[in-house]
């Protein structure tokens, strides 16, 4: 019987390297055997071209420039399934990529999942991009057949977008995890993003164990260079600290390794999607504290991880005390997330929910 045909817009490249396009990839890998997946990826994400670990990707060219080099990406995805190819239906990720799916809506049926907002305090875009992404949010959601949010408090803010219900399937993870033995954990607090970006809240870090004057080491990992200024003043508030900077770490075991090992790890974002960062985190069964942002406050609540007022240093570092002060309570935590996460955000319990959508919509073709 011949599978399905899915083409998949939005990832830019597997394996992958964010947290949007790992949360994909998830649920390409769980329904693979029911579907014929076909990535439409980017050379400046992925170089595997063809068969690859049973889905079909196409690699287009990239170019310099992230915004000509992700609008190049669409429109050829666009051209391409509209004039190249077949297929049964098209998954989109990103509301980004919305000028494109009222042209796809022509052919297709459309599922599309929104992975987060353009806060309006985001300093990587300036004023006419937050105005585009407003409009591509727009035909996102009204010209999809069905939209999707990973993050619960991300809908009622879509909801002026559309008079469609938009459905809530949220990151997930894989489990079971080993978590490393407390004897096993090294000295160093750890922060990690893909990108390090103002709102990912690093600086509130900083500032937090300047106020310390913490002598144990930090480790910071993640790619700096999407915002230079930002990245020039982290090294300034990290003067006099005992700071270890480190690029992103692409591969998920050595991450994880770093992460299994980390005293406590620190996330002070002020804004997010439905972090993979901080499910893995969890997963793994290492100490948390966390801002309180209503993103992070739909996963978890306070039996969970160790939350702070979000944007708050002073708040942070009491907090950081507490935790190094208390192990016994933060393990009790970390158990407590685990418990959650296995009950509530299981892969292959997401990786349903979609099938479900794909067979529903397909079904009615």
């Amino acid at each position: 019987m011949t599978k399905p045909k899915i083409a998949v817009i939005g990832l830019k490249g597997l394996p992958a390297s964010g947290g949007a396009a790992a949360a994909s990839e998830n649920v390409v890998h769980l329904l693979k055997h029911k579907y014929d997946y076909t990535i439409y990826s980017i050379s400046t994400h992925t170089d595997n071209r063809g068969m690859h670990d049973g889905y079909f990707q196409i690699v287009f060219k990239g170019c310099r420039g992230k915004r000509l080099n992700t609008f190049l990406y669409y429109f050829k995805s666009l051209i391409h399934v509209l004039f190249m190819k077949k297929y049964d239906l098209i998954q989109v990720n990103h509301t980004s990529c919305g000028f494109i799916v009222p042209f796809l809506r022509l052919k297709y049926k459309v599922v599309a999942t929104a992975h987060g907002i353009v806060p309006k305090d985001d300093n990587k875009w300036n004023l006419v991009d937050k105005n585009f992404f407003n409009f591509f949010s727009f035909l996102f959601f009204r010209f999809s057949n069905v939209p999707i949010s990973v993050a619960k408090p991300h809908i009622e803010i879509f909801k002026k977008y559309t008079i469609k219900p938009i459905i809530h399937i949220p990151n997930g993870i894989s489990i079971p995890f080993e978590s490393e033995p407390e004897e096993n954990r090294e000295n160093y607090l750890l922060f990690a993003a893909s990108r390090i970006i103002a709102l990912k809240g690093c600086h509130i870090l900083l500032q937090a164990l300047r106020s310390l004057s913490y002598k144990d080491k930090l480790l910071i990992i993640g790619n700096l260079d999407h915002t230079p200024k930002y990245a020039q003043k982290l090294q300034t508030l990290g003067e006099g600290l005992n700071i270890e900077f480190r690029d992103l770490i692409k591969h998920k075991e050595h991450l994880n390794q770093v992460i299994r090992k980390s005293r406590l790890f620190i996330f002070p974002s002020f804004n997010e999607g439905m972090s993979n960062m901080l499910l893995e985190v969890a997963s793994l069964k290492t100490p948390l504290i966390c801002s309180d942002i209503p993103e992070n406050k739909a996963i978890f609540d306070d039996t969970m991880v160790l939350f702070f007022k979000t944007g708050d240093s002073n708040d942070l570092a009491e907090k950081i005390i507490f935790a190094l002060s208390h192990p016994e309570i933060m393990h009790k935590q970390t158990e407590a997330a685990y418990n959650h996460l296995s009950n509530e955000y299981h892969w292959k319990n997401i990786a349903k929910q979609y099938e479900n959508i794909y067979d529903r919509i397909i079904s009615k073709k």
